[in-house]
């Protein structure tokens, strides 16, 4: 493994360290051969980073965008889709591969909407191989909440939480941690135990407490100290 690090970043084949690429592509270099369905292509930034990886150490790559981002890579391992990636129906009849085996890596970022993002982890975790992992990007808010920007921290905070809402509901079926890099956004990190076809749970809200009983909470537990003396 040392050896290959070596050779790919000798090529300047790696993304830079600390970035959300490079954790992914730290990752796709576990696999042999790795199967990439990508959603969200835009500039094509994660796209060429992921097709230079596979070119050299062989794989495929899928990606899915519902603008037309054909013209952003001329990977011979690269198959682009123009296409809204819920539609799993005519994602599947364009790529057969997903259906019929599985891939090793989902990258989700497309529409940064917390329903959006829950639909796709319930539509495609079950076409996840077995330790297979999907990746979604744009789960932190502190930047905006620097920034006060307030409709991007709830955009984000949303999403956030469905992620965790997924993953609750499928604690048995699936690991999750985050990565936190410097200057971006949070990385969600999902890791299938199960076997590639395994459906994930159907998901339920899970209980949350109240914002108001979080806003009175100082006051609260401040009560509870005096009554506890008492």
């Amino acid at each position: 493994m040392q050896n290959i690090y070596k050779d790919l970043e000798s090529q300047d084949l790696l993304p830079k360290k600390g970035t959300h690429i490079r954790v992914m592509c730290d990752y796709l270099l576990t696999k042999d051969n790795p199967v990439i369905l990508e959603f969200g292509v835009e500039r094509g930034g994660s796209t060429r980073a992921f097709a230079k990886l596979i070119d050299k150490i062989t794989g495929k790559l899928y990606s899915v965008d519902i603008n037309d981002c054909s013209d952003v890579c001329n990977s011979v391992n690269w198959r682009f889709l123009q296409s809204d990636d819920l539609d799993i129906d005519y994602v599947s009849k364009n790529f057969e591969e997903i259906k019929n085996s599985g891939v090793d890596l989902i990258y989700i970022d497309s529409y940064h909407e917390n329903f959006h993002v829950q639909k796709l982890l319930e539509i495609y975790f079950k076409y996840v191989k077995k330790n297979g992992a999907i990746f979604i990007d744009d789960i932190d808010s502190f930047p905006f909440r620097q920034k006060k920007d307030i409709w991007n921290s709830i955009v984000y905070d949303l999403t956030d939480y469905s992620v965790k809402e997924f993953y609750y509901n499928n604690i048995n079926k699936a690991s999750y941690r985050i990565y936190y890099d410097e200057g971006e956004n949070g990385l969600g990190k999902i890791i299938k135990k199960t076997e590639f076809n395994d459906e994930p749970n159907l998901t339920k809200k899970i209980w949350n407490y109240n914002i108001i009983i979080k806003l009175f909470y100082p006051y609260l537990r401040k009560i509870k100290k005096f009554f506890s003396r008492t």
